[in-house]
This record gives structure tokens, sequence and C-alpha cells, in this order.
């Protein structure tokens, strides 16, 4: 057989394969900064220099805790790959740990302070895992070993000996002085273990395998710890802060309770016996400088990073995008100068930064573009991601057909471009603006390929083919698996070069551009298509159909329930939570969704009353039926546990005692497996019941918070994938259809 024969035997295979796979280029849309398709096809080497640059910056609070908080403004076109560079950096393995908060919606309407504080803790008790870790596990482990190491070195010699008794003989004999240099070494070596083996050479193992190592019990370990922490801790108000604060770690990670840790962060801070009792923005302040406070002594660096803000802002959507974004940015200086030790990465569109940033109050501009030094890397007033040069380009090709290629028994026999050429991406890199939109044409240049007629299928050697060129009337921004609306577009012809023999040169003269007639759903749908036979491709969706839509949303929804399946997750979540329902009315509101004869005529999607930060807040509803007086609705979300639990209904109840009254009827979301009031919440209630007070508890399940954490996620992702200038879709029939038993509990009652 012939060497071309064996070639293009392994290309037809190689084709076959492909075709089987599906298009490896429509994956390409990174939704969030935790998206597995980020980790599927990650390259290493692209911008690696921004990514090192960007963990200097990081480090800087590393190795000095009290740096003064900054800004860092990292720019480019949409699509530059901006969300990909921020997964890099929570997820990859080429630096130490750091805490990254990635908030998925903006609170405006709430102090920027206590939005601050509560997306750290929503983080750090969540489900999501950054580097392979929990944040609360690793937290919890390097703080807790750090208190037991310290524990045990302020034992005395007595108590170290009795940290190992022994029994029988063996007590009369450690009373005589025997074998104790076998247990103060015994100790030592469990100090060792807890250090890091060899002296901290090596990374130290988990705390409860050395304690079993050691032979020391857990509940030993846990008195030594709490005993360490009453004797040293102040009694002030930090003090008494950072004294609950720690014991709560200690129960989480020796105990195996985060509940403790879960209540305090949400109800217990603003509960303790204070000789003045301070304003909502005092306790707030207080609870996340003891917060930053036990990062700093860890020294693990504290990095909220904004990602997609023109989408975060709603700056596409609103009116007020300017008032918003001065809200924000305001804030932000705010927090800035308030708090230490925060690192601020802001994700944007290079448009929008330049719009909105000179039009500023001048001290907001003067903090933002206040330059950060480096170590070597020099000042640095912002980072620019630029076009990527055809050399990385090639490895992202690479990387995302290597999958599929790699399982065939010869692919050492094909390019690792294969079936491009690498005069097909040179073309496409240096002629394409942004990463996305090189994506973009690979998916039609492979659909081409690859799934085009016979004829095109067919990799002849020597022969060159010219990837399609799209010239569209407005940018095309895909989605996963999601491409855009057909538009009125221009194509260039695709053409085939003759082989050519060894010394034969070859020159274009002209390209000859035609519009593209609309003669078939196919052509219309998939401007790579113009043989007959790829009639028989799958056809691609909507970004805005329902499929697409439901698609996305059960994305969203999974993700969002793996973060709130931890015990202390749900609490932690408190405010997030009820920021989300507040987006889900409003949007509810704006789309027209209706449940049974009720419709929404006005919405508040966060009002916030009284001074406790966790619990002094509700969402609005003004719900009408027909031609009848709206009910005005309160919906709050009622996760208080333990002693927590009457105080939050407490607070929840006196949003009903305002004059004027705002509400009406009050809807408390419980979790389905707390319902039951007793004792002092039992009292509350019925007191409200013979005040004719209206309110009424919606047994919710998992799977109910999880619907509404994921929904602004999933709202953002719809925005991000839209072309621009595009509207978003109306949305009520997909929100009736995932979301109709939620609809149900936030609405006044259906009659059947």
């Amino acid at each position: 057989m012939s060497t071309a024969m064996m070639e293009r035997t392994a290309s037809e295979r190689a084709l076959e394969m492909l075709r089987r796979a599906g298009n490896p280029f429509r994956n390409y849309f990174a939704r969030n900064p935790d998206d597995e398709v980020c980790a599927r096809f990650h390259v290493p080497d692209l911008y690696a220099s921004e990514r090192e640059l960007l963990l200097g910056v990081v480090d800087l609070y590393r190795y000095d805790p009290m740096t003064h908080s900054e800004i860092v403004p990292v720019l480019g076109n949409k699509g530059a790959g901006k969300t990909h560079l921020l997964y890099s950096i929570k997820h990859g393995s080429d630096s130490a740990w750091q805490l990254l908060v990635t908030p998925g919606v903006y609170q405006r309407d709430t102090e920027f302070l206590e939005y601050t504080l509560f997306q750290i803790i929503d983080t750090l008790l969540g489900g999501g895992k950054q580097k392979g870790f929990r944040p609360l596990e690793y937290v919890g482990e390097e703080l807790v070993r750090k208190l037991l190491v310290k524990a045990l070195n302020d034992l005395s010699t007595p108590e170290k000996l009795s940290l190992f008794p022994a029994s029988g003989i063996g007590r009369w004999a450690q009373k005589l002085g025997w074998g104790q240099s076998a247990i103060l070494e015994r100790v030592q070596l469990l100090i060792d273990a807890l250090h890091g083996r060899d002296s901290g050479l090596r990374p130290a193992l988990p705390i409860r395998k050395c304690l079993a190592d050691s032979g020391l019990s857990v509940e030993r370990a846990t008195e030594l710890v709490v005993g360490y922490i009453e004797r040293t801790e102040s009694h002030n108000t930090a003090g008494l802060m950072r004294r609950a604060m720690l014991l709560g770690f200690v129960k989480s990670v020796l105990g195996d309770d985060e509940s403790e840790l879960a209540g305090f962060l949400t109800y217990g801070f603003a509960e303790l016996k204070f000789q003045v009792r301070p304003t909502r923005q005092d306790l707030v302040l207080s609870l996340l400088k003891v917060l930053m406070d036990v990062f700093r002594s860890l020294k693990i660096p504290v990095v909220v990073a904004f990602d997609q803000l023109e989408d975060l802002l709603l700056s596409r959507r609103s009116d007020d995008a300017h008032k918003i974004a001065e809200s924000f940015f305001a804030g932000i200086v705010q927090v800035m100068h308030q708090i230490d030790g925060l690192c601020f990465l802001i994700f944007a569109e290079r448009g929008l930064w330049n719009r909105f940033i000179p039009s500023l109050d001048g001290y907001i501009q003067d903090r933002l573009n206040n330059p950060v030094h480096v170590p070597n890397h020099g000042t640095v007033k912002a980072v620019r991601l630029e076009s990527p040069p055809f050399e990385m380009v090639r490895r992202v090709v690479e990387a995302r057909l290597r999958p599929t290629i790699e399982e065939l028994p010869d692919f050492g026999e094909l390019s690792e471009i294969f079936p491009f050429t690498d005069d097909q991406v040179q073309r496409i890199a240096r002629t394409e603006p942004t990463l996305r939109d090189m994506l973009q044409q690979f998916r039609h240049l492979f659909d081409h390929v690859v799934y085009g007629s016979e004829e095109d299928r067919v990799i002849r050697p020597g022969a060159t083919y010219v990837a399609t060129r799209l010239i569209e009337t407005e940018r095309a921004t895909d989605y996963v698996n999601m491409p855009v609306q057909p538009r009125p577009r221009i194509t260039e012809s695709v053409q085939e070069l003759p082989t050519l023999s060894t010394g034969d040169t070859v020159a274009v003269k002209s390209i000859v551009v035609v519009e593209s007639p609309a003669v078939s759903p196919v052509a219309e749908t998939d401007p790579i298509a113009e043989a007959p036979a790829a009639a028989e491709l799958p056809r691609s969706r909507d970004v805005t159909s329902r499929s697409s839509l439901a698609e996305l949303w059960e994305q969203e929804f999974r993700s969002a329930r793996r973060k709130l399946e931890p015990d202390g997750a749900l609490t932690g979540a408190t405010r997030e939570l009820q920021s989300a329902l507040g987006a889900f009315l409003q949007t509810a509101h704006e789309h027209g969704v209706k449940v049974g004869p009720w419709r929404l005529q006005h919405v508040v999607p966060e009002w916030t009353f009284g001074e406790h930060p966790t619990y002094g807040a509700v969402s609005l509803g003004h719900w009408a039926c027909k031609d009848g007086q709206p009910w005005k609705v309160g919906i709050g979300l009622f996760l208080g546990r333990g002693a927590g639990k009457p105080k939050d209904l407490e607070i929840k109840l006196q949003s009903m005692e305002t004059d004027p009254p705002v509400i009406d009827h009050l809807i408390l979301l419980r979790p389905e497996d707390d319902l039951l009031l007793s004792g002092k919440s039992k009292t509350l209630w019925q007191d409200a019941e013979r005040r004719s007070k209206s309110a009424r508890m919606e047994p919710m399940s998992l799977d109910g918070y999880a619907a509404l954490y994921a929904f602004p996620r999933w709202l953002s992702t719809i925005l991000e994938s839209l072309p621009e200038g595009q509207p978003l879709p109306n949305l009520a029939d997909i929100m009736q259809e995932k979301c109709e038993k939620l609809l149900e509990q936030v609405c006044m009652p259906v009659q059947g």
C-alpha cells in the first residue's frame, strides 16, 4: 500500500471518529469561573504571563497580609478569555491557595460592606471547591492545626505527660520518672507532624491523621484547643467575636459540625453581650475585620473577583447603568478605605471600563487608577488581554481535538490539529479579534471539513482549504451548544486550491465576495453548509430556544445544588438567596409571569429593615388578581436554626409593624425538615395571629433553594451569550416550566 493510501486511510478513520464525537468547538463558552468546560480544554500557556502577574498581585497579600486593599482591572474585549483566565487562577495548581470570592450577583440596594461580608461568608461555607478544596475545609484545617500546635507548646511538662497516661505498672513507672522522655518525644513528634514532616519540608498530614498516628484522641485535642482559646482571647468586642469564630472552626474540623460556625456568622455575631449596642453597619464592619484577621493570621489572601462586570451591573439592559456603576465603584472604594488586606480584581470589557471610569467622581477615579507595584513585574495599573498569537491559538486547537484523535491507534500519523492545516489556523488567528471569535470560526470550519460533502471530506496531501469567513451585521456570540440566530451575512467562497508540485508557487490575485442566497433553511441556519450532504448534519439551536434555555438551566441548577449541599452552606447563603429571590421576582414581573389569576404589578427586589444584617431583609411583590386591589406581599428566607430560629422569626414578623404598612401578607420560606414551631417561636407566631397579622410558612426543599440560588447566574449567562444589542428573550414560559412550585410558594394562594 502506498504512503498516500495509508495517510488517506488514517485520515478517513479520523474523520469518521470526529463525526461520531461531534464538533469540539461548540463547547467553548466559559459560563463562569467554575465551568468544567474550562478544565476540559485548559491550555496552561494561554495568558501565562498575565496569570503570573495577577498571582504576583495576590502574593503581595500572602507575604504582607496588612497590604492596603487595592483594585486591579483586567480588561479585554468580549470573548477575549477573561473568564477562562479567572478560572485558571481560582482552580489552577501552579500557585498557593487563596480564598477567591466570585460574586454571581450584585445587590445594588445593599450596603457594599454588607454585600462584601456575606459574599465572603457564602464562599467560605459553600460547597464549591477551589484547587480541589472546599474553603471551609482548607481554612479550618490550617487554623486548627496552628491552634493545636500553640496549645501543645503552651503545656507544661506535667501537662504534656498527662496527654498519654499509662496504666497499671506503667503508671508507677511514670511517677518514678521512667519513660517520661519517651512521652515528651511523642508530643514533639505530634507537633512536628502538625507543622509538616521533616521540619516543614514536606506537606503536613491532615489533623485527624496526625492525632491517630500519635494516639491522642480527638476529644482530648479539642479540649486542648478550646482551653487555649479561652485563655488567650481578649474580652473586648473583637475578642468575643474572634473567640466564637475560632470555637466554630474547631467544632467544624474536629467535631464534623458546621452548624455552630454557620450560626455565629449569620446570627450569633449580632447577639453578643455588648456594653453599647452597635449599629447594623458597625456590626458588619466588626465581623468583617475579625474574619479578615483570621485569614491574615494564616497568610491566606482574600481576593474578590468580579467577572463579566457589564452583566453583573446589568448595564446592557438598564437605563440607570451609570448610576449603578457609580454606586458599585463607590462601594468598592469605601471598603478599601475601611478594610486592609482585600484584593479586588475586576474583569471587564475595555469599552465599558473606558466609558464608565472617566465619568466617576475624582476621588473614586484616583483609587481605581492607583498603580500597584509587583516585584519582578514593575508597576501595574491594569492588565490587558490581547489577541493570542498563532502559536498559542494552535495549542488551543490541539487541546480541543486531542481527546478524540488520541483514541485512534495510529493517531501519531496525523497532524496535532487534524483535520485543519497550519495555514487555516494561522489565517483565523491573524484575522479574528478575540479568542472566542477564533473558536467560532473553527467551529464553522470543522463543520465544513468534517460534515461537508463527500468531496470536501477528502483531505488530500498538499491541499490547502480556505476557512469560511463570516461577516455579520452584528457580532456573533455563541453559547455552549447554542449558535446565534440567523442573520443576513456575507461569505467568502470556499475553495480548494490545487495540489502543488514541488517548486510550484501560487498567488491569490482576487477574492470574490458574494451575498449568500437564502435558498433553504439549511443555508440560513449554517452558512458553512453549501453541499446537499450538509443537510444531514445535526441542526444548531437558537440561543433563545426553549431547549437551549432549559439545558442552561439544568447546568446552573446542578452547580447551585452542589454548593448548597454541605450542612452550613444553606445558612451561610442566607443573604445571597434573599438577593436571588429578589432577582427572580423582578424578572417574573418584567416578563409577565402569571400564577393562576395572579400577576405581579410591582417588585422591590430587596428591602432591608431593622439592625440585624442577616435577618433584616425581605423582598416585596405586589400581586394583583384581575381587577382587584393588589396585595403587598413580603417574601423572606426563614433559615435560622437553633437559638437563631426564634430571632429570625421575630425580626421577619417585625417587617409587618411599619407605619404606614409596607406588607399585607408575609410569606416565609422554611426548610422542609424543620417546619415545627415550638417554645418562643410558637409564641411569636401565635401572637402575630392574635394581632390579625397575615402570614404563612412555605416548606422548601434543597432543590427549591437551589433553584433560587441558580436563577441570577442563569440570567447572567443568558445575557452574556446574547450578541451586542440583542434584547433578552421573554422567559415567562421557561420560568413557569422550571419554577412552577416556587412561583406558587411566593404568590398569594391560588384558588382551585
